[in-house]
């Protein structure tokens, strides 16, 4: 009976963590918080954001899409040289 002292052990930490569970669930009963949030309405902030009109707005999102529209075509020609440049020098270290 060599196994007696792993299942000791294992009874030991079944048993502990039980314990565990207990004192666990006990804090999560009850008022026992300590921040306690008063009953009074908190003022709401005032945020002063312009108006803009529609047509502005239009003509704001048409301008961002344009943007991002060249950033994108900005990023595929670098990556096209890029491309192109390991391509040449694998062919001039592969055939020199």
């Amino acid at each position: 009976m060599s196994a007696g002292g792993h299942i000791v052990d294992m009874m030991n930490r079944i048993r502990k963590n039980a314990a565990l569970k207990v004192s666990r669930r006990n804090k999560f009963k009850g008022n026992n918080r300590k921040i306690n949030f008063s009953k009074k309405e908190q003022p709401k902030p005032e945020y002063d954001f312009p108006e803009i009109s529609i047509s502005k707005l239009k003509l704001i999102k048409t301008k961002i899409k344009e943007e991002a529209r060249k950033e994108y075509r900005k990023q595929h020609i670098y990556w096209l040289f890029f491309a192109i440049g390991v391509f040449v020098i694998f062919m001039i270290f592969n055939y020199y």
